[in-house]
């Protein structure tokens, strides 16, 4: 199953373009429960609408049954995959005893599921994507930036971007120019998994080293353990993971861009172009993107 089905199904059309992305050997995974479902299927037009790797097998981690019974769900993805037993207990112990939000555990229950994806797949790499994000356009680039890393992902964008020299700093992190923490804080929302974490050792070995610490979320985590084995990430710009938080801090000018110019804008933070959050920034065009796509995912939503 893939994005493809659901051209076949006559329910999204796939546009073969110059910037299409083609990698044969790689599984596309994602993480959500049926209050995200919604988002997914307009991330799945975005990639239909800019012909991002719509023949590639699709792996869904759940912790939410109902999300097996959604027809449009079940003809995109080759697998549904429902957290239970010991996965599930090691999960939410972590999310409930290792960070330092207990209050947010079931936002914390929802980051860790991605974790899910440390198994063994059916290929050799596995692009994991947040749905809370529009693919725009290629994602070659970030497919050939880092071949022998083990985990390719972005930068977390950090609060001293608020500060001074804004314009400068996010055209920094699109041209992956990176300072301070931005060099090891990753943002888990894309990551690009090399063969060597897909399986139970390596989802064994990250569940244990986050279970003898405590750090802010799931992904500070995993910033931490990467931080100590450095030779395994690779930092690829952030036009592959632009928080568009951060590009709203952007003067006119370099925001259009900036938003010309990513592969991958990321709704993170409070402000969803979905909810009534978004109504004080409703105008801007990374906040009407989002709905454009909406429109082209009618048929499966």
């Amino acid at each position: 199953m893939s994005i493809n089905s659901l051209q076949e199904k006559g329910l999204l059309d796939i546009k073969d373009t110059s910037h299409s992305t083609v990698s044969p050997d790689l599984t596309l995974a994602f993480a959500f429960d049926s209050g995200y479902a919604e988002c997914f299927k307009v991330m799945l037009a975005s990639m239909a609408e800019n012909g991002v790797l719509c023949k590639n097998p699709i792996v869904i981690y759940t912790d939410d049954e109902q999300l097996t019974h959604d027809p449009i769900i079940a003809a995109a993805a080759d697998k549904i995959s429902v957290l239970s037993g010991e996965r599930k207990s090691r999960l939410y112990t972590l999310a409930k005893d290792n960070v330092k939000r207990p209050e947010r555990a079931d936002w914390n229950r929802g980051t860790f599921l991605k974790w899910c994806i440390f198994e063994k797949q059916e290929t050799s790499k596995l692009l994991f994507l947040d749905v809370d994000m529009l693919t725009l356009n290629s994602l070659d680039g970030l497919l050939k930036a880092f071949p022998d890393k083990s985990l390719v992902t972005c930068p977390q964008f950090q609060q001293s971007i608020r500060t001074e020299n804004t314009d400068a700093q996010l055209l920094n992190m699109l041209n992956g120019e990176f300072d301070n923490k931005h060099k090891n804080r990753i943002n888990s929302g894309v990551m690009l998994v090399n063969n060597d974490l897909l399986d139970d050792e390596f989802f064994d070995e990250i569940t244990k080293f986050a279970s003898e610490r405590v750090s802010i979320h799931e992904q500070g985590l995993l910033s931490e353990y990467f931080a100590s084995n450095k030779s395994m990430l690779g930092m690829a710009s952030s036009r592959y993971n632009y928080q568009d938080s951060y590009l709203r801090l952007a003067s006119d000018s370099v925001y259009k861009d900036i938003l010309a110019d990513i592969s991958i804008i990321h709704y993170a933070g409070g402000v969803k172009p979905w909810l009534e959050t978004s109504k004080p920034v409703e105008n801007l065009s990374s906040i009407k993107i989002w709905h454009h796509y909406k429109n082209l995912a009618a048929k499966i939503l």
